[in-house]
Protein backbone atom coordinates (compact mmCIF):
# COMPACT_ATOMS: atom_id res chain seq x y z
CA UNK A 1 0.00 0.00 0.00
CA UNK A 2 1.09 3.57 -0.68
CA UNK A 3 -0.40 7.01 -1.29
CA UNK A 4 -1.48 7.60 -4.87
CA UNK A 5 0.50 10.00 -7.07
CA UNK A 6 -0.10 11.79 -10.36
CA UNK A 7 1.75 8.94 -12.07
CA UNK A 8 -1.05 6.60 -10.93
CA UNK A 9 -3.78 8.59 -12.72
CA UNK A 10 -3.93 6.31 -15.81
CA UNK A 11 -4.35 3.23 -13.61
CA UNK A 12 -6.91 4.99 -11.38
CA UNK A 13 -8.91 6.03 -14.44
CA UNK A 14 -9.08 2.38 -15.42
CA UNK A 15 -10.24 1.48 -11.90
CA UNK A 16 -12.82 4.25 -12.06
CA UNK A 17 -14.23 2.93 -15.32
CA UNK A 18 -14.57 -0.55 -13.82
CA UNK A 19 -16.32 0.97 -10.81
CA UNK A 20 -18.78 2.80 -13.07
CA UNK A 21 -19.49 -0.40 -14.98
CA UNK A 22 -20.44 -2.07 -11.70
CA UNK A 23 -23.11 0.60 -11.15
CA UNK A 24 -25.09 -0.77 -14.08
CA UNK A 25 -27.70 0.94 -16.29
CA UNK A 26 -27.56 4.35 -14.53
CA UNK A 27 -23.87 4.70 -15.29
CA UNK A 28 -24.42 3.48 -18.87
CA UNK A 29 -27.03 6.19 -19.46
CA UNK A 30 -24.71 8.84 -18.08
CA UNK A 31 -21.85 7.64 -20.29
CA UNK A 32 -24.09 7.82 -23.37
CA UNK A 33 -25.07 11.43 -22.54
CA UNK A 34 -21.56 12.71 -21.82
CA UNK A 35 -19.51 10.59 -24.17
CA UNK A 36 -16.58 8.45 -23.10
CA UNK A 37 -13.94 11.14 -23.69
CA UNK A 38 -15.76 13.81 -21.67
CA UNK A 39 -16.57 11.30 -18.96
CA UNK A 40 -12.93 10.23 -18.66
CA UNK A 41 -11.77 13.86 -18.59
CA UNK A 42 -14.18 14.66 -15.75
CA UNK A 43 -13.03 11.61 -13.82
CA UNK A 44 -9.40 12.60 -14.26
CA UNK A 45 -10.16 16.11 -12.94
CA UNK A 46 -11.87 14.72 -9.84
CA UNK A 47 -8.96 12.39 -9.08
CA UNK A 48 -6.46 15.20 -9.60
CA UNK A 49 -8.44 17.41 -7.19
CA UNK A 50 -8.46 14.61 -4.62
CA UNK A 51 -4.69 14.23 -4.92
CA UNK A 52 -4.26 17.96 -4.16
CA UNK A 53 -6.80 18.03 -1.31
CA UNK A 54 -5.19 17.46 2.12
CA UNK A 55 -8.59 16.44 3.50
CA UNK A 56 -8.86 13.51 1.11
CA UNK A 57 -6.41 10.63 0.76
CA UNK A 58 -6.21 8.46 -2.34
CA UNK A 59 -4.31 5.23 -1.80
CA UNK A 60 -3.38 2.39 -4.14
CA UNK A 61 -2.68 -1.26 -3.50
CA UNK A 62 0.35 -2.34 -5.52
CA UNK A 63 2.11 -5.55 -6.50
CA UNK A 64 5.77 -6.28 -5.75
CA UNK A 65 6.75 -4.48 -8.98
CA UNK A 66 4.66 -1.40 -7.95
CA UNK A 67 1.89 -2.17 -10.46
CA UNK A 68 -1.37 -0.65 -9.10
CA UNK A 69 -3.93 -3.36 -8.32
CA UNK A 70 -6.71 -1.26 -6.79
CA UNK A 71 -7.49 2.00 -5.07
CA UNK A 72 -9.61 3.67 -2.39
CA UNK A 73 -10.41 7.20 -1.23
CA UNK A 74 -10.26 8.01 2.51
CA UNK A 75 -12.19 10.96 3.96
CA UNK A 76 -12.81 11.91 7.61
CA UNK A 77 -16.41 13.01 8.27
CA UNK A 78 -19.24 12.39 10.78
CA UNK A 79 -20.44 8.78 10.77
CA UNK A 80 -23.92 9.97 9.77
CA UNK A 81 -26.04 13.11 9.70
CA UNK A 82 -27.24 12.68 13.31
CA UNK A 83 -23.88 11.98 14.95
CA UNK A 84 -20.98 14.39 15.37
CA UNK A 85 -18.43 11.66 16.12
CA UNK A 86 -16.00 11.52 13.17
CA UNK A 87 -15.40 8.32 11.24
CA UNK A 88 -13.23 7.28 8.33
CA UNK A 89 -15.26 7.03 5.12
CA UNK A 90 -13.90 4.73 2.42
CA UNK A 91 -15.25 5.33 -1.09
CA UNK A 92 -14.22 4.50 -4.66
CA UNK A 93 -12.85 1.23 -3.30
CA UNK A 94 -12.15 -1.04 -6.25
CA UNK A 95 -9.75 -3.77 -7.30
CA UNK A 96 -9.27 -4.42 -11.00
CA UNK A 97 -10.99 -7.62 -12.11
CA UNK A 98 -7.75 -9.05 -13.48
CA UNK A 99 -6.04 -8.50 -10.11
CA UNK A 100 -8.67 -9.91 -7.79
CA UNK A 101 -7.94 -12.73 -5.34
CA UNK A 102 -4.42 -11.46 -4.74
CA UNK A 103 -5.08 -9.79 -1.38
CA UNK A 104 -5.45 -6.24 -2.73
CA UNK A 105 -8.93 -5.79 -1.24
CA UNK A 106 -7.79 -6.84 2.23
CA UNK A 107 -4.76 -4.56 1.89
CA UNK A 108 -7.06 -1.61 1.20
CA UNK A 109 -9.19 -2.41 4.26
CA UNK A 110 -6.09 -2.88 6.42
CA UNK A 111 -4.82 0.51 5.24
CA UNK A 112 -8.18 2.05 6.17
CA UNK A 113 -8.04 0.51 9.65
CA UNK A 114 -4.48 1.78 10.19
CA UNK A 115 -5.41 5.24 8.91
CA UNK A 116 -8.38 5.36 11.33
CA UNK A 117 -6.30 4.15 14.29
CA UNK A 118 -3.58 6.73 13.67
CA UNK A 119 -6.22 9.47 13.85
CA UNK A 120 -8.10 8.07 16.83
CA UNK A 121 -11.23 7.22 14.83
CA UNK A 122 -13.43 4.46 16.22
CA UNK A 123 -15.38 3.59 13.07
CA UNK A 124 -14.77 2.93 9.39
CA UNK A 125 -17.67 3.46 6.97
CA UNK A 126 -17.50 1.88 3.52
CA UNK A 127 -19.64 2.86 0.53
CA UNK A 128 -20.63 -0.26 -1.42
CA UNK A 129 -22.76 -0.64 -4.53
CA UNK A 130 -25.89 -2.52 -3.31
CA UNK A 131 -25.97 -4.49 -6.55
CA UNK A 132 -22.47 -5.88 -6.11
CA UNK A 133 -23.00 -9.17 -4.29
CA UNK A 134 -19.30 -10.01 -4.17
CA UNK A 135 -18.32 -6.65 -2.66
CA UNK A 136 -21.09 -6.80 -0.05
CA UNK A 137 -20.10 -10.33 0.96
CA UNK A 138 -16.44 -9.31 1.13
CA UNK A 139 -17.08 -6.43 3.52
CA UNK A 140 -19.57 -8.44 5.56
CA UNK A 141 -16.92 -11.12 6.16
CA UNK A 142 -14.63 -8.40 7.51
CA UNK A 143 -17.19 -7.23 10.06
CA UNK A 144 -18.95 -4.41 8.20
CA UNK A 145 -22.70 -4.23 8.89
CA UNK A 146 -25.26 -2.15 6.95
CA UNK A 147 -26.48 0.96 8.76
CA UNK A 148 -28.62 2.56 6.04
CA UNK A 149 -29.78 2.20 2.45
CA UNK A 150 -29.31 5.32 0.33
CA UNK A 151 -31.61 5.45 -2.68
CA UNK A 152 -31.27 7.83 -5.60
CA UNK A 153 -33.83 9.00 -8.18
CA UNK A 154 -33.93 11.78 -10.80
CA UNK A 155 -35.97 14.78 -9.66
CA UNK A 156 -38.23 14.48 -12.71
CA UNK A 157 -39.09 10.88 -11.85
CA UNK A 158 -39.93 11.87 -8.27
CA UNK A 159 -42.25 14.62 -9.52
CA UNK A 160 -44.04 12.27 -11.91
CA UNK A 161 -44.51 9.64 -9.22
CA UNK A 162 -45.85 12.23 -6.76
CA UNK A 163 -48.42 13.32 -9.34
CA UNK A 164 -49.71 9.81 -10.04
CA UNK A 165 -53.49 9.71 -9.74
CA UNK A 166 -53.46 6.65 -7.48
CA UNK A 167 -51.21 8.33 -4.90
CA UNK A 168 -52.76 10.58 -2.21
CA UNK A 169 -51.62 14.23 -2.18
CA UNK A 170 -48.52 14.85 -0.12
CA UNK A 171 -50.36 17.34 2.10
CA UNK A 172 -53.00 14.71 2.89
CA UNK A 173 -50.34 12.18 3.86
CA UNK A 174 -48.64 14.69 6.16
CA UNK A 175 -51.92 15.69 7.85
CA UNK A 176 -52.97 12.07 8.34
CA UNK A 177 -49.54 11.19 9.72
CA UNK A 178 -49.67 14.14 12.14
CA UNK A 179 -53.10 13.12 13.47
CA UNK A 180 -51.95 9.54 13.98
CA UNK A 181 -48.81 10.63 15.83
CA UNK A 182 -50.90 12.89 18.04
CA UNK A 183 -52.68 9.86 19.50
CA UNK A 184 -49.42 8.11 20.47
CA UNK A 185 -48.34 8.68 24.10
CA UNK A 186 -45.17 10.73 24.38
CA UNK A 187 -43.25 7.88 26.09
CA UNK A 188 -43.81 5.64 23.04
CA UNK A 189 -41.62 7.81 20.81
CA UNK A 190 -38.28 6.24 19.94
CA UNK A 191 -35.27 8.23 21.24
CA UNK A 192 -32.53 9.29 18.82
CA UNK A 193 -29.87 8.74 21.47
CA UNK A 194 -29.14 5.94 23.94
CA UNK A 195 -32.18 4.25 25.44
CA UNK A 196 -33.45 5.95 28.57
CA UNK A 197 -33.84 3.92 31.72
CA UNK A 198 -37.08 3.95 33.67
CA UNK A 199 -37.03 6.19 36.68
CA UNK A 200 -38.69 4.84 39.85
CA UNK A 201 -41.88 6.63 40.74
CA UNK A 202 -41.61 8.86 43.84
CA UNK A 203 -42.83 7.33 47.10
Amino acid sequence: MRPATVADLPAMLGFGEELREQLGPAADRKRSRLGSAGNRSGLESRYAEALDDPQRHLVVAVADDDTPLGMALFTVAPANALLDAPALHVSHAVVADRHKRRGAGKALVAAAASFAEERGLDQVVVSVNPGSRDANRFFARLGFAPIAVRRVAPTGVIRRRLQCSDAPPVEHVVRRRSRRLGRIPARAALPLGPAETERPSPG
